[in-house]
């Protein structure tokens, strides 16, 4: 019953199967931290790993009954796909910093003041907050998400629709979380319907760039968690430098908007600039 539902709507059972791991583990796993007594770390929680990883799970499910063991370990090697241009390393690495530094740098025009920076302590904490966002999101996300989702819906629809379409989807995957003060939207927000608009897009302008960058490196998930640990990084990054930042309310929220507008004009550009060829790359590692 559920082979036949999968093979005949796979993209849709990626998305449900997806929904239903990540929901299922990752709720509980909210609630048993939330009510749990202060600096005690339940380890019932680690069961919230498993809805972490859901959007991998779902598509190597998905995968293995469309495709079998071969589909399987085709999925697979997109995370060993390392030997991309150099170039690529440091985009990834840096360009999240240039962009979410420059809105904070614009907030100035907006009458805030940077009062004190630390920027020693940013660097010394740089790798750091990168290899700590690896495994609570990008190393379970992104198999799922580039690995599988993206190159299904490029198939069927145009850059712009299957990275909007995802980001969608990326959006509500989040659900749960948005029940966690922190996990998605940053904790400093109150969960509410304009804090929510706000990440939807500043989902969907990450979706763009990620989308622009897959394309360029062969279709590499590897890039992709890497570039995503950079994204969720960035912010932490900053805020060490300027940690008078971290909870004004009307500063966070500025540069929280500008950030995701100048994702969206630089992942637009590039985008628009390299059609031909990003179009290229995928028919050649689809």
């Amino acid at each position: 019953m559920l082979t036949s539902i999968i093979k005949r709507n796979p993209l849709s059972s990626f998305i449900i199967l997806n929904y239903l791991i990540s929901w299922t583990f990752l709720y509980p796993c909210y609630q048993i931290i939330l009510q749990a007594e202060d600096d005690v770390f339940p380890p019932l929680a680690l069961i919230g790993l498993i809805g972490a990883y859901g959007p991998s799970i779902a598509a190597l499910i998905v995968t293995a009954v469309l495709d079998g063991k071969a589909g399987v370990k085709i999925l697979l090697k997109k995370v060993l796909i390392w030997r991309v241009h150099w170039f690529w390393y440091i985009f990834i690495l840096f360009m999240p910093i240039i962009l979410y530094g420059s809105a904070v740098w614009f907030s100035t025009l907006f009458g805030f003041q940077l009062d004190s920076a630390h920027p020693e302590d940013g660097f010394k904490a740089f790798f750091y907050l990168i290899l700590l966002a690896l495994p609570f999101g990008p190393m379970g996300e992104e198999l799922g998400w580039r690995g599988y989702m993206l190159p299904k819906l490029l198939k069927k629809m145009d850059i712009w629709r299957s990275s909007l379409l995802l980001g969608f989807v990326w959006t509500l995957w989040h659900l749960a979380s948005f029940t966690f003060p922190g996990a998605a939207i940053p904790s400093v927000f109150e969960v509410n319907v304009w804090t929510i608009f706000l990440y939807f897009l500043y989902i969907c302008a990450e979706t763009l760039l990620l989308t622009y960058v897959y394309l360029k490196t062969k279709g590499s998930v590897l890039i992709a968690i890497l570039f995503h640990a950079s994204l969720n990084a960035c912010s932490n990054f900053l805020l060490t430098i300027f940690p008078d930042i971290e909870h004004n309310l009307p500063h966070r929220e500025i540069i929280y908007i500008v950030n995701f507008l100048l994702l969206a004009v630089v992942a637009g550009v590039l985008l628009c600039s390299n059609r031909g060829d990003t179009k290229h790359n995928f028919q050649n590692n689809a």
